[in-house]
């Protein structure tokens, strides 16, 4: 198995999408989008009745497991989300009730053994803002599906798991062999302040 070159991660709203096709032109490599496979309707189920949320989370898990695996062995993408984020969600759920204890640590037991089979990305760039401005952009691109999730009951539990994931990677970077490297998105427009994304495009090269 190779090692992925760039994981980009952040809450919906960062700009994940923006920046990594940006990212991903200035250092020729390819875009990896997060991959969403859902065959048995679990999050369709989930919608209805929080019962589905654990095996709803478990295929998620094993769906960036094999895509990472996937871009690990081509070295050669740049992934919008990975496996690395995947205990957010998960996080969020058990927080909310909608898994048991007992749900909650046998994922952790599972991730932790699939993390034991890969290895982890050069570089990890974390994208972060203010809710206000999360909340803005969801807003302004106007997707119903993102509108009709509550702001109390899905959206700020959401920012604070990821604000909490944020924290430990950063806390525990000691720990890791991937550079990890934290970008404020609040006022920084990718495509137009050129300065700014150039010192961030030196920052990706040289951990790659």
């Amino acid at each position: 198995m190779g090692q992925v070159p760039i994981v980009v991660d952040g809450m919906t709203g960062s700009g994940k999408t923006t920046f990594v096709n940006k990212l991903a032109d200035k250092l020729e490599l390819e875009v990896m989008p997060e991959e969403f496979r859902d065959p048995y309707n679990l999050l369709y189920n989930f919608s209805y009745d929080v019962k589905w949320c654990y095996p709803m989370q478990l295929n998620f898990l094993m769906t960036r497991y094999i895509q990472y695996t996937v871009a690990s062995d081509s070295e050669n993408y740049i992934l919008d989300r990975s496996i690395y984020s995947d205990p957010v969600y998960t996080k969020m759920y058990y927080e909310l009730n909608y898994l048991s204890e007992e749900q909650y640590r046998n994922y952790l037991t599972f991730y932790n053994a699939l993390l034991e089979d890969i290895i982890e990305p050069k570089c990890i760039i974390l994208l972060n803002c203010s809710f206000e401005e999360i909340m803005n952009r969801i807003k302004d691109r106007g997707r119903q599906d993102e509108l009709n999730l509550g702001i109390d009951e899905y959206w700020w539990p959401l920012y604070e798991a990821y604000q909490g994931h944020i924290a430990s990677l950063l806390e525990d970077q000691h720990k890791f062999s991937s550079k990890i490297i934290r970008i404020d998105t609040e006022d920084f427009d990718f495509l137009k302040d050129h300065e700014k994304f150039e010192d961030v495009l030196h920052l990706a090269a040289n951990s790659i």
